[in-house]
């Protein structure tokens, strides 16, 4: 009962041998390939990373020079509109009522406390 088995080990156990063999010599070949590409992708998304950054730098440096650009000519018009002669006149209160109500109907006076309530007359 034992002669088949003596028969049959050796090809078995050279089957199991040839199927490591095949296996590792797969795992060999693609895993070359495998590490390629991964370091390919690792250095497109460390670019893609230095793109966004740079573009956020970019978009918060415009954004803080128009609020600059934005700050200096408000400054600029305070400026002028108190330097006009006739600045210091007093304005007839039906004037400066029309004037507050037409400066709330913009939106960026609407949140001020002047436009949330309906202005007074002097």
């Amino acid at each position: 009962m034992t002669r088949p088995w003596r028969k049959l080990a050796p090809w078995v156990i050279g089957a199991a041998l040839l199927g490591f063999g095949v296996w590792w010599l797969l795992a060999n070949v693609t895993g070359g390939k495998s590490a390629k590409v991964d370091a390919r992708l690792n250095r497109n998304l460390a670019g893609a990373a230095v793109e966004s950054g740079s573009d956020a730098v970019a978009t918060i440096g415009g954004q803080i020079a128009s609020e600059a650009a934005a700050d200096s000519l408000s400054s600029e018009n305070a400026h002028e509109i108190r330097s006009a002669p006739g600045a210091d006149a007093p304005v007839d209160p039906a004037a400066h009522a029309a004037g507050l109500r037409s400066l709330c109907k913009r939106a960026a006076y609407r949140g001020r406390p002047e436009c949330l309530q309906p202005p007074a007359t002097r």
